[in-house]
């Protein structure tokens, strides 16, 4: 049977917060906002995509209730 996790439990997890990163870097990216910044190159818009992508996909997988494994 699975462990019910508390919100706080989650919030102390460190893969939590890059897959909040990861989420925050795609919506900056998809809003424009990196763009504003002078940071317009179509190379960077893959790259924080596939970075973003990437980190929320981690913190998705991520069980923090066991910390020896993944």
């Amino acid at each position: 049977m699975t462990e019910k996790v508390s919100i706080k439990e989650r919030l102390r997890s460190w893969a939590v917060w890059l897959s909040v990163l990861g989420a925050v870097g795609v919506i900056l990216n998809a809003t424009g906002v990196f763009e504003k910044i002078g940071l317009d190159s179509t190379s960077w818009d893959v790259i924080i995509n596939a970075l973003g992508s990437i980190l929320i996909g981690f913190g998705i997988l991520n069980n923090p209730t066991n910390k020896s494994g993944f």
